[in-house]
């Protein structure tokens, strides 16, 4: 009942335009230093709908904060693939039915 409830209120949003904000969490490999965050996050941010990005070489992890309708996480793990780096999301969205 509960996901039903949640599927109406997120069909509802979006049939009034307000963006639907989700922060994704991207596994990336091949990130040795800060400069290697630095290059990734600034090539993300210019994709619309990423509101903002964070990078941790360290952890091998990004997460980013976007608009899933306006920029899907596979397009922002192709911008950071393009870069030369390997990515994918860690944490898939509910599938819906």
């Amino acid at each position: 009942m509960r996901r039903v409830a949640a599927l109406v209120l997120t069909l509802a949003a979006a049939c009034a335009g307000e963006p639907q904000v989700r922060t994704t969490r991207f596994s990336v490999g091949g990130m040795v230093c800060h400069s290697c965050e630095e290059g990734i996050c600034a090539s993300v941010r210019k994709l619309d709908g990423v509101l903002e990005c964070t990078a941790d070489f360290k952890a091998g992890a990004a997460e980013v904060r976007h608009d899933p309708a306006r920029v899907p996480a596979a397009e922002i793990a192709g911008a950071i693939t393009k870069l030369g780096y390997t990515a994918s999301p860690v944490d898939a969205p509910p599938a819906t039915d």
